[in-house]
Parts: C-alpha cells; sequence; structure tokens
C-alpha cells in the first residue's frame, strides 16, 4: 500500500496499513490510521529496550499548527469536559482529566488525565473507564468483606463476598454473596447468616419471664406474682450484644406490696399538706358505713316519736274550767271560754 508521510518539525509519522515502510525518514513508524485526530490501536514495533505491547498510536492533523496538539483522543466509556469536546486545537502543557460515561466506572489506579507534550503529541492513556455496578447492596444480616468493602469498582460477573454481622452465625459453610449482571445490577444476597440465641432466661425470684422465642433482638415482659410489684424501671428484658456473643439484659425485681405510711405518702403543696389515705384506713372506713346506720336509725326514729308526740300535745285543746263571764246590764250574754289550768306544788 503507498505510504504518506507527514512531517511536523523534527517529527514523521507514517500513515498506512501495517507492514508498509516510509521510505525517505528516518524517524517514520509503521501503523494504521483510523482518522485525523483518533486513536488507532495496533501492534507497533519497540524501541531498543521496550517490551513488545499493544500500543496507542496518536496521529496529528496535518494542518495542525506547529507546537500545538490537535483534537483530543477519543476513549470507550469516557468523554472530556463539554468545553473540550470540539476544540481543535491546545497549547504545549495543556492536561484534560475525562470522566466516565453513565454506565462506566473508574478502573482503580488508571490515570484520567492527558498532556499534550513537548512534541505536539498527547500523551498516551489507557482505557481507564469500564462497566461496573454501584456498591453492593446492603442487608441487615451481614455486611460486605473488608477486602470488597475498600473497592470502588464492581465489574461485570464480579463477586463480592459477605460476612455474618454482629449478633448473627453462619447457618451453612458457605458465606453470603452477590455477582454483578451484565444488567448492572446485583444478585439477591442469600440469608446464610441466622440469629444467635440467649437461650430461655431465667424467672425472676416472685415473677415469671413471658417470651416466645430466645433469639438476638427478642424482648421478654416480666410479670410479678399476686401480692408483688415490679421495682422501678424496665418491666422487660431484651437479648443483645454482649462481649463476643448475646445475653439477656439484667432482671427486673419484684417487690412485696406493703401499705404505706400516711406519713410516708404526704407531700406538701406551698402551705397545704395533702396526705393520701392508707389503703387500710380505706377498707375500715368502708366497714364504718355497714356499723354506722346501725347507730343513726335508732336516733332517727327516736327524734320522730318526740317530735309527733310534741305536735299531737300542742295540737289538742285544753280542758279548763268553766266560768262565766260577768255581764253588764243590757250586754248581750258572751259565751264560755276555756282558761289553762295550770298544775303544780
Amino acid at each position: 500500500a503507498e505510504a504518506v508521510l507527514l512531517s511536523q518539525g523534527s517529527a514523521a509519522i507514517c500513515v498506512s496499513t501495517w507492514g508498509s515502510s516510509c521510505l525517505g525518514h528516518p524517524d517514520a513508524r509503521p501503523g494504521t490510521a483510523a482518522a485525523r485526530g483518533r486513536a488507532a490501536e495496533g501492534q507497533g514495533w519497540c524501541e531498543p529496550g521496550l517490551s513488545r505491547d499493544r500500543l496507542l498510536l496518536l496521529l496529528l492533523d496535518a494542518g495542525t499548527a506547529s507546537g500545538d496538539c490537535g483534537p483530543l483522543p477519543q476513549l470507550p466509556g469516557a468523554e472530556p469536559p463539554e468545553d473540550s469536546k470540539d476544540q481543535q486545537s491546545f497549547p504545549i502543557g495543556s492536561k484534560i482529566t475525562y470522566r466516565c460515561v453513565q454506565g462506566f466506572a473508574k478502573l482503580p489506579s488508571k490515570s484520567d488525565t492527558t498532556q499534550c507534550l513537548e512534541n505536539a503529541l498527547w500523551s498516551v492513556l489507557p482505557e481507564f473507564c469500564d462497566r461496573s455496578c454501584f456498591s453492593p447492596p446492603r442487608v441487615s444480616f451481614a455486611k460486605v468483606s473488608a477486602e470488597d468493602e475498600i473497592k470502588n469498582f464492581y465489574a461485570v460477573n464480579v463477586t463480592v463476598s459477605y460476612v455474618c454481622n454482629p449478633g448473627y452465625k453462619n447457618s451453612t459453610d458457605e458465606l453470603p454473596t452477590s455477582t454483578c449482571h451484565e444488567n448492572l445490577t446485583w444478585s439477591e444476597v442469600p440469608e446464610l447468616c441466622e440469629r444467635e440465641t440467649c437461650g430461655p432466661p431465667k424467672n425472676p425470684e416472685h415473677g415469671t419471664v413471658v417470651t416466645t422465642d430466645y433469639l438476638f433482638g427478642s424482648k421478654a415482659d416480666v410479670i410479678c406474682d399476686d401480692g408483688y410489684e415490679l421495682a422501678p424501671g424496665p418491666s422487660f428484658i431484651r437479648c443483645y450484644l454482649h462481649k463476643d456473643g448475646v445475653a439477656w439484659t439484667p432482671l427486673p425485681t419484684c417487690q412485696r406490696i406493703q401499705d404505706v405510711s400516711p406519713l410516708a405518702s404526704t407531700s406538701t403543696v406551698g402551705t397545704t399538706a395533702v396526705t393520701d389515705a392508707p389503703k387500710s384506713l380505706e377498707e375500715k372506713t368502708s366497714e364504718y358505713r355497714y356499723i354506722l346506720p346501725l347507730i343513726i336509725i335508732p336516733c332517727i326514729i327516736g327524734i320522730v316519736v318526740i317530735v309527733i308526740w310534741t305536735i299531737k300535745k300542742c295540737g289538742v285543746k285544753q280542758k279548763g274550767t268553766y266560768k262565766p263571764n260577768p255581764t253588764n246590764a243590757g250586754d248581750e250574754e258572751q259565751g264560755p271560754s276555756c282558761q289553762e289550768r295550770k298544775t303544780g306544788p
């Protein structure tokens, strides 16, 4: 195939097919051009002392001014900043940082910045973007292993492992895992971790613990026997993390219900003392409700009898001695009258 020789200062680039030779210039090298100013990848000849490897050939546009780099090279899964995409010329020393497009992520330890070198060529920038899943899914029973947690790139088909959280233990010999699929989603994490058990709790003295299971995170209520009540504080226990395992929280105390002394239950509000009546006094008062009527009823009956007797006595005409009233001549005769008869010693 015919070779085309492009001169750029003291440098020359051969634009042709592999295996052709560019005669007439000592710096000519064979290669395959994809397009002017674009990256072409292929097998190249290496200078003495360098290993044979895949080379990224950056070709200069023939019309580029001397001392400037041409348009930015295109990289798979990456793009330059918006204000640099359509720029055709860059001065020596220019540095451009690429970013990965949506659906791609930056490969760890790979550079994402290219520079316009003194020879008016862009520095070689290897592919640094690839398709990656987002961070692995979070689950309540396990966490991503420390080795996989520090990664910032999860390629398709990569698998991460999990370790059981405190309070859980492996239910099988296998660890939970998750794999990044082609659609950049993670597989479901199998629940291979089960909650540890605190075992049956002890009953408190004069009380009973009521629970349905003994596993990590479970809650159990405490009920006191008749005549006892819970001391101030929690009325339940819980299976919680303790040292390297799990254990029940301390048991509440059941204490005997006692009569409260009136002095002990007196509270003062301002200058007024308020005293709560003890339960024993209330019980005695209830007994007096039945005793007092037996005393009061006869008194009431006696009072009623006295009142009736007084009414009858005052309401009957008293017997007296008939004495005719003296009359004057010509006066009409007046009728008799009754006078109260006084009795006495």
